[in-house]
């Protein structure tokens, strides 16, 4: 479904004046849909991320469960977009030549080359060999639902020019697509509000409660974001100016994250003895912790006693 809006226009559109699209075809049998990057389908099309490991990317052809070639679109190539539910809205920002691929055997096999590094990753949709298009770059819907629409059509049935961005939204022309000879699917992006993961360290007395007094200062963590990458290296939790020992980190968006602890903070090697994630023991307790944020404010505990070493 949709997030912002294109404002922008080109010169070429604004006036009204369309390239001729080559003849008509009928439009094309078969079907689009929204995936992640595997092909895996998400919630009836709600995602928690316009782009990056967890975004909306396009996949046509077979859907969950079926063979290969089942409802898969016709050979040839293909163009795509982005658009508020209406279609009035263009939301995706580059030009039109950037946003376009290939359908080989019912399954997309390949994609032209991105404008700019980062643009319209490519997935697999390992159970049917296809390759899954990012839908990224586009802008946030207007829409209140924060719903969107993606568009596609054969190159022969765009009417526009290609080397531009927006060809315009005029009598039954959206944007160089005519619904006629388009395939669509509309998905929805959840609001991405931001929270904050509160890491918390004590020295467990036997009871596996966080309690005053049990502080473990300065101990190294890690926390790994939903794309794997770590997030600002090698983090430690507060020291003994602080109240309570705890490392907070913010500006999180939706997704799973990993919160890894060491063995040590310098003193000496610890076990695990409890793992808390807001309020609820997590058993049998481990040093890393897993944590899925959607939209709101995660804390994290990790309880620890010194290893009672053996011998002299």
């Amino acid at each position: 479904m949709t997030k912002h809006s294109l404002t922008r226009f080109s010169a070429v559109a604004a006036c009204g004046l369309f390239f001729s699209a080559a003849p008509a075809m009928a439009a094309p049998s078969g079907a689009i849909f929204t995936t992640l990057a595997d092909g895996t389908r998400v919630n009836a099309n709600l995602y928690n991320s316009k782009c990056d490991a967890l975004g909306v990317y396009l996949d046509g052809g077979p859907g969950d469960n079926a063979p290969q070639g089942a409802a898969g679109l016709p050979d040839g190539d293909y163009y795509y977009q982005v658009t508020d539910p209406s279609g009035k809205t263009l939301l995706s920002t580059d030009e039109q030549s950037f946003r376009r691929f290939t359908v080989t055997g019912g399954i997309i096999t390949s994609r032209v080359a991105p404008k700019a590094a980062g643009d319209h990753e490519t997935g697999l949709d390992a159970d049917h060999g296809a390759t899954t298009i990012e839908l990224c770059p586009f802008l946030d819907t207007p829409n209140p639902g924060g719903e969107y629409k993606v568009w596609v059509t054969p190159v022969g049935n765009f009417s526009g020019n290609p080397n531009i961005v927006d060809n315009g939204y005029s009598g039954g022309y959206f944007h160089g697509f005519i619904p006629g000879f388009s395939k669509t699917d509309n998905f929805k992006v959840r609001a991405r509000k931001s929270a904050c993961l509160t890491i918390v360290k004590f020295e467990d007395d036997g009871d596996g409660k966080f309690e005053p007094g049990e502080r473990l200062l300065n101990w190294p963590v890690t926390v790994i974001d939903p794309s794997g990458a770590t997030i600002g290296g090698l983090l430690f939790t507060g020291t003994n100016e602080t109240k309570d020992p705890i490392l907070q980190v913010c500006a999180l968006t939706p997704g799973t994250y990993r919160v890894i602890e060491e063995a040590t903070n310098g003193s000496g090697d610890f076990d695990v003895t409890a793992n808390i994630l807001d309020n609820k023991s997590i058993v049998p307790p481990k040093r890393e912790i897993v944590v899925n944020i959607q939209n709101g404010d995660r804390v994290v505990i990790f309880g620890n006693t010194p290893v009672k070493k053996v011998g002299p």
